[in-house]
């Protein structure tokens, strides 16, 4: 099983049981946090990161966890110069296929409105995910040094880009105005 809650995967359990199964899923439905869901249901196990996002502080607890990781497709150098950037901290950071991603909300679908970058052969690839052609991202740049892409991601963030926002890509566009 797996509770979700505005685009994040807040608990998951498993459990033969159709009892504990429908136990679980109406306590989550009456609106418990992931402590008393996990009180009332010992199957079922949750994270950090799911704390975070019930207090409201997933971005700040994610950044801890790309900084403190030690696994292997996590580029160090590249996350630390993305959280020297205060505009950038204020996002939220993801990885995807070796890349640092950054979006203006917390779950997920995330936005894709953000520069993209990707270490490629010792230089860092800067790429445009909102308006690409056809075959993959739009080129911004490259440069062989981690600040200056972070320089080109900051050029090209969106006008109306502020801190992420709790919610899904799907939320923000609901309430953009525009």
């Amino acid at each position: 099983m797996s509770f979700w809650e505005r685009g994040v995967t807040m608990d998951k359990g498993n459990t033969t049981s159709v009892h504990e199964a429908a136990a679980a899923g109406g306590i989550w439905q009456s609106g418990a946090n992931v402590k008393d869901l996990r009180s009332a249901c010992p199957f079922v196990q949750y994270g950090p990161l799911a704390e975070a996002h019930e207090r409201g502080t997933a971005v700040e607890t994610m950044w801890t966890i790309y900084r403190q990781t030690t696994v292997a497709h996590i580029n160090h150098d590249l996350i630390e110069a993305a959280y020297a950037e205060p505009q950038l901290r204020a996002l939220f950071p993801f990885p995807s296929h070796r890349s640092l991603n950054f979006s203006r909300c917390t779950g997920f679908p995330y936005t894709h409105d953000v520069p993209v970058i990707t270490p490629v052969d010792g230089k860092y690839r800067v790429t445009w995910w909102k308006n690409r052609p056809p075959h993959g991202p739009a080129d911004i740049g490259e440069t062989d040094n981690p600040r200056y892409a972070f320089a080109l991601v900051l050029a090209h963030l969106p006008c109306t880009c502020g801190p992420a926002v709790a919610g899904t890509a799907n939320d923000l566009a609901e309430s953009d105005p525009t």
